[in-house]
């Protein structure tokens, strides 16, 4: 094959071209994104019970679904969050299950308990991790609320035809036509926040009636009566009596077309703003998404100029400077390789040698989309670790192939010969790489899924290389080594080839002559070198990380408050960490390229805190939108150092998180789990809490186990029951009074509105409210409500978090590198306060998660060492490893190994090796 390949031009153009065409006709198809998929595979159910506790949570649901789907195959881990009306379980599938066949299992275990209070909402069942974020709009206008969601879901319909098909819109709750009933007005009437919603459900519907077959046509019969406005409900008859009289709706309550709660909403320099959330499934493309989607919100711009149309998020700005800062960095190497080789090759070769890397890169990008693999920042590390592979074997092979030539052989059989001689060697080069860097594919976890793509790919590239080398090379070494004369060099390839012989014989002969004088000293230095690199691995002298850092263009603050913080006490938290932003703003912005601000926006999303696993008006999410990295001074973890100190301390806050958003699967560096059948002692948490607030450099220190609102618990009295008063009919009469109850839903264009029926805020705002309330008998008697039932104070939880059946609490936190390092913090903590722990809590499982579960291949690599891009810093330490463990494996085979083989020497394991210090270079190793 080698013969005929290098025989036959038409055969070696046609397959290079075959991987240059098909390469570059498959690149369209590859998907690009920032790394790998690395999200486990997991389901979530959700299931709301309104107005239950978290305990109460934790008890109907939690523990009944966990029951459900114990026996369900391939569950990896359960993870099921009680919060105050809502259960989130959480399930994470093993690596040998079948998705849908999981998802269906599930379905099937849960529609099996029958035993859910009639309160219980269906549960909801989806796939986590299906999609990417893309980037957001925030959207804003001279319109109010009502108008402005009309127009987000208007841009949405838009924007699906225009090819984005992924919109979601935040900053709005439900939409509702709130009947807010009148104490006073009840109590003339007799009738209850129940009753009502009984009437509106009774009489404001559309009912079909069938059909009037006629012998002229058919028609339908529908009577239509259902209410579909404020003003239409507020004209609804409630209460009739036989002489005519009535009582509309608006005569015991007020109608209002409003959202159900006011705390979600977003806010952007004090005004409203709705956000456009563009999201990617795992087959799209992100940049051709970000490409539609920038192009309708241009033309959006100029169609309607007084709507205020914000980019932020942007993930695509990041996934794109990294491209490029690779691609760059990727044709430099190229080059440099190419000027090396032109020191010691012709041009002709040269050229064709490093024509290799194309040929090779595109014919595998020809595999890449069918083996699940994509353009990203780890796959084209890959590729760049490839050039200098592939590069040693081309210069082994050309070298040969002209030494052959050299000894005036034609040049097909010197193209021939060269490669078979050598040939075995270069096989054995690629399956040597398989060996190292395949297990590589089979690290596991999240880290494993993300790292496999890196040896996936250099390998992928270094089999194309191979069939570039043995089968498309030779024909163009052939025809470079047609016109070579190696006496018909020019004066600069004689002058170098001159200096070249200088250095090997001058230097690197004498180097050599000295150190195997020396030869057991110098292996022993070698090896005190390899045991003081390891101690100094093992002491923490070199810092270790599980998962390198990288700046991105987003941080956020994540705001807690005490359960039961009315919204207007969260807002003026918020007012005051703005304030310090806009502090920390002023500090830097002096340092940016031409005086910009750092902070480009900056917007508060109220109701969303993913740290908290919480919702409420005590809750907040400050999202700050950062000049781009590749312009920007300074690094990320200087601002939030100055935001946290400008802002000081908060009264009332429970927490304060200011971080970048996460990247990659490393995980908090902090990440504590604490399992047991019961944790309501607190002080568990709290004395880790201490342990780790000692140290210099941890910040963000959170808990998951927190005081829920303060509950007042009733029990009827006895002898209520004779007043005709039971448990449902009391909680019934309360439940809609004060929770509320949905009297019908109606659709109304795009929107789903429902239509709920509860007491007035001025009725239910006051404990002296409900001290006055009053309960209907079925006789239409009203009874005060302290004459039915007793009460009392008390608090629960906020949240109980369950993993594998067991209650758990889990401590957070973040470590600034520039003060503390993560490795030798959780070293320190298993070595001495660990033990310390489990002696004063012996019936606690703790559990530790988070980010703690050759020349020419140098000069390939190079570039990317003086790249001053933030986006290049995950890179850096990499390239680092590789270019000095290469130039370090260099200067053993150079220096070290011959020294080696005269030790077997002597001890009789080898021939004896002398060396003639008068011989030529080529000739002065000979064995005796």
């Amino acid at each position: 094959m080698i013969r005929f390949f290098a025989g036959h031009p038409t055969g070696a153009n046609l397959l290079m071209l075959v991987f240059l065409i098909a390469g570059g006709l498959s690149l369209p198809n590859i998907l690009k994104e920032t790394q790998p998929d690395f999200a486990p595979t997991e389901v979530e159910i959700r299931i709301t019970y309104p107005g239950a506790t978290a305990r109460e949570v934790e008890e109907v649901i939690c523990q009944r679904v966990e029951n459900a789907i114990d026996g369900i195959n391939y569950v990896k881990e359960i993870r099921a969050d009680a919060r105050e009306s809502l259960a989130a379980i959480v399930v994470e599938m093993a690596a040998a299950g079948d998705i849908q066949t999981f998802i269906r299992d599930i379905e099937t275990g849960i529609d099996a308990i029958d035993d859910f209070p009639k309160e219980v909402e269906p549960p909801v069942i989806q796939e986590l991790g299906k999609t990417d974020p893309v980037l957001s709009v925030l959207v804003s206008g001279p319109m109010d609320l009502p108008d402005l969601k009309a127009y987000c879901e208007d841009v949405k319909d838009r924007l699906q035809e225009a090819g984005v098909s992924l919109v979601t819109i935040k900053g709005f709750s439900d939409h509702q036509l709130r009947i807010s009933l009148s104490d006073a007005a009840l109590r003339k009437t007799g009738l209850t926040a129940a009753r009502v919603a009984e009437q509106i459900a009774a009489k404001s519907k559309d009912i079909p009636l069938g059909l009037l077959e006629t012998r002229e046509r058919d028609i339908l019969l529908r009577l239509v009566e259902q209410r579909r406005t404020a003003a239409s409900l507020e004209n609804l008859v409630i209460l009739a009596t036989p002489e005519g009289g009535e009582i509309r709706l608006k005569d015991i309550a007020t109608v209002t077309d409003l959202f159900a709660f006011p705390e979600e909403k977003i806010m952007m320099n004090g005004q409203h703003q709705a956000l456009l959330a563009i999201e990617k499934s795992k087959t799209q493309d992100a940049l051709k998404v970000a490409q539609k989607a920038k192009a309708f919100i241009s033309e959006e711009r100029a169609r309607f100029p007084q709507v205020t149309l914000t980019l932020t998020q942007d993930q695509t700005q990041i996934l794109t400077d990294r491209l490029n800062m690779l691609v760059k960095n990727g044709i430099q190497g190229i080059l440099l390789v190419f000027a090396f080789m032109w020191l010691f090759f012709n041009i002709r070769v040269s050229f064709w040698v490093v024509m290799g890397l194309p040929v090779s890169f595109l014919g595998a990008f020809i595999l890449v989309p069918h083996l699940g693999l994509s353009i990203n920042m780890f796959t084209m590390v890959g590729m760049l670790m490839a050039i200098g592979l592939l590069m040693d074997d081309a210069i082994v092979l050309a070298e040969n192939i002209m030494a052959h030539r050299q000894t005036g052989k034609p040049s097909l059989a010197a193209t021939v010969d060269g490669i078979k001689e050598v040939g075995a060697g270069v096989i054995s080069s690629f399956i040597t790489t398989i060996c190292i860097l395949g297990p590589l594919a089979f690290i596991g976890g999240q880290i494993g899924r993300v790292l496999k793509v890196v040896p996936m790919m250099l390998i992928l590239v270094l089999a194309i290389s191979l069939i570039e080398a043995f089968w498309i090379l030779p024909r163009h070494m052939n025809h470079a080594m047609h016109q070579f004369d190696s006496d018909k060099t020019n004066r600069f390839r004689k002058g170098f080839d001159r200096f070249f012989d200088w250095v090997r014989t001058r230097i690197l002969g004498r180097v050599i002559r000295v150190l195997l004088t020396f030869r057991y000293l110098v292996v022993t230095v070698v090896i005190g070198l390899l045991i003081l690199s390891v101690g100094m691995v093992a002491s923490g002298k070199i810092k270790f990380q599980g998962f390198p850092e990288l700046e991105g263009d987003l941080v956020t603050a994540q705001l807690l408050m005490p359960q039961g913080t009315p919204l207007s006490f969260t807002e003026n938290t918020v007012a005051r960490i703005l304030d310090a932003l806009a502090r920390t703003n002023t500090q830097f912005s002096s340092a940016q390229p031409e005086g910009r601000n750092l902070v480009e926006n900056a917007y508060v999303q109220y109701n969303v805190n993913a740290e908290a696993f919480e919702n409420g008006p005590h809750v907040a999410t400050i999202t700050v939108d950062l000049l781009t990295a590749e312009k920007r001074s300074g690094t990320i973890e200087a601002y939030l150092a100055d935001w946290r100190k400008e802002i000081g301390s908060l009264p009332d806050v429970v927490s304060l998180t200011l971080s970048e958003p996460g990247f990659g699967p490393g995980g908090r560096p902090i990440e504590i789990r604490l399992r047991g059948k019961d944790l309501d002692e607190k002080q568990a948490v709290t004395d880790l809490k201490t342990w780790f607030n000692q140290f210099e450099g941890v910040v963000n220190l959170a808990d998951d186990l927190r005081p829920g609102k303060p509950e007042l618990r009733m029990q009827i009295r006895p002898g209520a029951h004779g007043m005709g008063f039971d448990a449902a009919e009391v909680g019934q009469q309360l439940r809609a009074a004060f929770q509320g109850i949905t009297a019908d839903e109606i659709q109304k264009g795009p929107e789903a509105y429902e239509i709920d029926v509860q007491m007035a805020d001025m009725d239910k705002n006051s404990l002296h409210q409900l001290e006055n309330f009053h309960l209907t008998s079925p006789d239409g008697t009203r009874v005060p409500l302290q004459a039915v039932v007793t009460w009392k104070m008390e608090r629960d939880w906020a949240r109980i978090a369950r993993f594998n059946s067991m209650r758990a609490v889990t401590l957070r936190g973040d470590v600034d590198t520039r003060l503390a390092n993560t490795k030798e913090l959780m070293a320190r903590f298993n070595n001495t306060y660990r033990p310390e722990f489990a002696d004063r809590y012996p019936d606690i499982q703790l559990t530790i998660a988070g980010s703690l579960e050759e020349t020419t291949t140098i000069a390939g690599l190079l570039p990317l060492l003086f790249e001053k891009s933030l986006q290049a810093q995950i890179l850096v330490p990499l390239v680092i490893s590789t270019s000095f463990g290469l130039m370090a494996s260099t200067t053993m085979v150079l220096l070290v190994i011959p020294c080696m083989y005269m030790i077997l020497g002597d001890l009789g394991i080898v021939e004896n090796i002398s060396v003639d210090p008068d011989a030529r270079p080529d000739k002065n190793i000979h064995t005796t």
